[in-house]
């Protein structure tokens, strides 16, 4: 509510001296800020149950899949109930805040993870379901996402400029507010 009212300037100058790191602090605050920024789409009451709404249903088509999913190989993967399946859910996306080396993603290395040690699955049945959970929760996007962004006339070029233009423009923001600040 604060942020709707009074917008994101308290923060942004909280977060100054961070913004204008290039470390994990810069990082950090970016993201609080575009966070911040986002939460102020929501003008009325309205809008946020609409936004709760689709939240809760997109997510619980979400946790279906990894219900849907171990069941398909039967054998102890199919006996997961939707705790389970919520645990495993829960554990993937902190892994995949993970990038490993040689290994790509974290959160099929989670999964794995999850389902061979609290699970007790066979080490081959959880990889190949952590891989169909990963195929079907994070590759399928780039089916529809690469056509989109070619009919936008988008290229991963195009946006990688984007997001080193975007970096700039945060870093003169920072260094415009720091200098204001003093």
């Amino acid at each position: 509510m604060y942020l709707r009212f009074h917008g994101t300037a308290l923060v942004e100058r909280q977060l100054s001296g961070w913004l204008q790191s290039h470390g994990w602090r810069g990082k950090i605050a970016r993201i609080v800020l575009e966070f911040a920024r986002g939460v102020q789409t929501i003008r009325s009451w309205n809008d946020l149950t609409l936004a709760v709404f689709y939240s809760a249903a997109h997510w619980f088509l979400v946790l279906l899949i990894y219900l849907w999913v171990p069941k398909s190989f039967g054998g102890t993967l199919g006996s997961l109930r939707l705790s389970d399946a919520m645990l495993v859910l829960a554990v993937s996306l902190v892994g995949s805040m993970l990038q490993l080396p040689g290994v790509g993603g974290g959160s099929q290395a989670v999964s794995t993870i999850a389902y061979t040690k609290i699970f007790l699955v066979r080490t081959e049945a959880a990889l190949a379901a952590s891989i169909v959970l990963w195929l079907i929760t994070f590759a399928a996007c780039s089916l529809a996402g690469v056509p989109l962004l070619i009919h936008e006339g988008l290229s991963l070029g195009k946006l990688r400029e984007m997001a080193e233009h975007e970096k700039e423009t945060a870093m003169e923001s920072a260094a415009q507010q720091g200098d204001s600040a003093q």
